[in-house]
């Protein structure tokens, strides 16, 4: 391959192909990925409740770290792809580093505070009793190798914004693969390894995604890289990183929506039950929901580079074609799981949940969450037209619009929405609870639409 149309080139060649062979490694690798994270909680949840709750407890700290750093990661996309559609690869080389050593200052910056101060921001977030010695050791080793999920995370992005898909997928199974046998072996002490109970979980992780990050770090900097990481000239260039923060800070926000909202429909949706079967039915529907968005979300991924990439080449059709396939390629994909879900919603709620032919005070929880689900499924094909075109738009470099998009539909009409439901639950069911959510994310995906279809993203410049 020449250097003037290099591997990792999305703008030639027929579009559908071309997507669905450069999309189809990406949605593998993060169907795997949140599969399992989803197998690492039933792991740990076999020390009992408490060990479930202390990682549970002890992840709320460092979500904030991960939502700055997949800014970072979103926005190196936008760059990365957009300079190299651009054939200017000396610039894109450029904006690989600064994103790298921007993070590399982040890690430091926010994981040195959550380590040292583990036990009190455990105790923040409610943590006490038995969860709260091995949620602290959970936090600090997490802390401590933040820099391990920042570096995984932003060598995969630069992969694809270089239009590599199979090196991320491998590195994203491979980690988690690893994890969990790591997490089984650390928590009950296998083979020659100790027994460290909830904190061999977060040594699992850490030493998975490090050894893996480790691997992506060798293929990027190697001179046939597409897209290639030098370390011989390691300098700070303050504006390209400006321009990483201005271009990060909206994707950032854009999931910060999200788990308000969701902090919402939790805190109004007790007066429709006990709070306890309520949360334990909501908590695995929750995951099972992310398992479906994250493998919908590849196709996004997918769109994102490409649309970047065309972009930069001067190809604004080709860009708009390539966002509205994706979305179809992720529409189709989570209809599949929607319905695969709704037949299987009861089986679902037992694995990920409790049995209630085992513990019967849990019967009531997965009818709950089984009514929950077979709802929340309709929402899927407009959850996947939205978060795909979202990508897309961050693809783009247009940030602040899915960001804007979002605070409309899901802050100004959803928690409204859920509250007075709520303020109503002496009169109506709780079901109107979930038919406001499969409401709410057709309006938020027709928005999209009509974003999309007004093509103002084609005209977004990076500077």
């Amino acid at each position: 391959m020449s250097r003037d149309r290099p591997a990792g080139d999305l703008t030639q060649g027929p579009l559908l192909l071309r997507l669905v062979t450069f999309g189809v490694p990406l949605v593998l690798g993060m169907f795997f990925h949140s599969l399992f994270n989803l197998v690492d909680l039933i792991i740990v949840g076999k020390l009992g409740p408490w060990a479930l709750a202390a990682v549970n407890q002890a992840s709320i700290p460092n979500f904030i770290p991960m939502l700055l750093s997949n800014g970072v990661s979103t926005a190196s996309i936008a760059v990365i792809s957009r300079n190299f559609g651009m054939r200017n690869y000396k610039r894109a080389n450029a904006n690989t580093l600064q994103g790298f050593l921007l993070l590399a200052g982040m890690a430091v910056a926010l994981g040195w505070p959550s380590y040292v101060y583990a036990l009190e921001l455990n105790q923040l977030v409610g943590s006490t009793g038995q969860a709260l010695l091995p949620a602290t050791e959970y936090l600090e080793i997490s802390s401590a190798g933040l820099f391990t999920m920042f570096a995984l995370m932003q060598v995969t992005a630069v992969l694809r914004a270089g239009g590599n898909a199979r090196w991320p997928m491998f590195l994203l199974v491979g980690a988690n693969v690893l994890n969990v046998g790591l997490t089984i072996a650390l928590v009950f002490g296998w083979w020659i390894f100790p027994e460290m109970g909830v904190a061999g979980a977060a040594w699992g992780t850490v030493i998975a995604r490090g050894l893996f990050a480790l691997l992506g770090l060798y293929v990027i900097t190697r001179r046939g890289s597409p897209v290639r990481l030098d370390l011989r000239r390691i300098r700070i260039r303050p504006r390209m990183m400006s321009q990483l923060v201005r271009l990060g800070i909206p994707s950032s926000m854009q999931f910060v929506v999200r788990v308000v909202v969701w902090g919402a429909i939790l805190r109004f949706v007790n007066v429709f039950g006990e709070a306890e079967e309520v949360h334990a039915a909501l908590a695995v529907g929750l995951r099972l929901d992310m398992l479906a968005l994250f493998t919908g979300a590849g196709w996004g991924a997918a769109g994102a580079a490409m649309v970047g990439q065309c972009l930069g080449a001067g190809m604004p059709e080709r860009a708009r074609r390539a966002g509205l396939y994706a979305t179809v390629l992720g529409l189709i994909t989570m209809v599949g799981i929607g319905i695969l879900f709704w037949v299987f919603a009861r089986w679902l709620m037992v694995v990920f949940g409790e049995d209630p032919s085992v513990k019967p005070e849990f019967a009531s929880a997965v009818a709950f969450g089984v009514e929950y689900l077979r709802i929340a499924v309709f929402a899927y094909p407009f959850v996947a037209i939205g978060i795909t075109l979202a990508q897309c738009l961050n693809g783009a470099g247009s940030t602040k619009t899915p960001l804007a998009l979002d605070t409309f539909g899901y802050l100004m009409v959803q928690i409204p929405a859920v509250a007075y439901i709520a303020s109503r639950h002496a009169e109506w069911p709780r079901t109107y609870l979930w038919w406001s959510i499969v409401a709410t994310a057709a309006l938020v995906a027709v928005f999209y639409v009509l974003v999309w279809h007004r093509g103002h993203w084609m005209k977004k410049k990076l500077r």
